[in-house]
């Protein structure tokens, strides 16, 4: 009889012992491991003789659009994991290379420390000495990464003659931060720094995303790229000026003209896609 209360003991120390650990990590009835467990696919190999077209485009994703808004989720901000892997040499989820443009290699690279300083900017204020008389302070004020709003993406829409497809692959990607002045003057958007989405994606196949659809089915970043799963537009095709959209001549000064061209040229993309096939 003793030694059945023992094991009942025992088994129910356990099972205690069980749910506790199980409620560290997250509060589920089951072991979510899936994510954490995923390794990257590699994308095909594409032969340049069987690309019959080619098109660079660069787009923006709005976080604040309701269709990207899972990408700052509270528990696993796409913020944080990519300013961190950019700034700290000892990220235990992996570090990569931050470039200054869009260039990539051709271009220069950011160390962590630069990019510590980029975004950051200077205010000043009048406050009292220690006699009661004003006097011009200057005050530096740092920059969040849960201010980035938007992210660039520079992409390739590649037709290959060998599958008879049309698709696109994510080159780049840039987080976008608004340049400030002193007194709080806005000088525009521009890019933080640059990262290859190659680089990127062994970090984002074990960040897990919110998937407002099922909770059971566990998303990661990388799936939801890959998959398209953003809301984006268009700023930049490739021309001869290197120009986005809002620089072109025509578009100066006339952002409802922007946006037609943005469209124009997403309704291009398609009806080109579209005409491949016979019916």
């Amino acid at each position: 009889m003793g030694k059945r209360i023992i094991l009942l003991g025992v088994f129910v120390l356990g099972c205690v012992l069980s749910g506790l650990a199980q409620s560290a990590q997250e509060d589920w009835t089951y072991d979510k491991k899936a994510v954490n467990e995923r390794k990257v696919i590699p994308h095909r190999y594409t032969r340049e003789a069987n690309v019959k077209y080619h098109k660079r485009i660069h787009r923006v994703i709005d976080v604040r659009e309701k269709q990207n808004l899972p990408m700052h989720w509270p528990k696993n901000p796409f913020y944080n994991i990519i300013y961190e892997a950019a700034t700290k040499p000892d990220n235990p989820n992996g570090t990569v290379v931050a470039y200054t443009s869009d260039s990539l290699e051709n271009g220069g690279i950011y160390s962590p420390s630069e990019i510590l300083t980029r975004g950051g900017y200077e205010m000043i204020a009048t406050v009292e000495d220690e006699w009661g008389d004003p006097k011009d302070t200057t005050i530096p004020i740092p920059f969040e990464p849960i201010q980035l709003k938007k992210y660039r993406i520079m992409e390739d829409w590649v037709f290959d003659y060998n599958y008879s497809d049309f698709r696109a692959t994510i080159i780049a990607i840039a987080p976008q931060f608004m340049q400030i002045a002193g007194e709080g003057v806005e000088l525009g958007e521009a890019s933080l720094f640059w990262v290859k989405m190659e680089d990127l994606r062994p970090i984002l196949v074990n960040q897990e995303i919110f998937n407002p659809y099922n909770d059971a089915a566990r998303l990661s970043f990388d799936d939801w790229f890959e998959m398209r799963m953003f809301s984006s537009y268009i700023v930049k095709e490739s021309n001869v000026w290197d120009d986005d959209i809002k620089y072109y001549e025509e578009n100066e000064d006339n952002p409802f003209a922007s946006l037609l061209k943005s469209e124009a040229i997403k309704n291009d993309l398609f009806i080109f896609e579209h005409d491949l096939w016979e019916y």
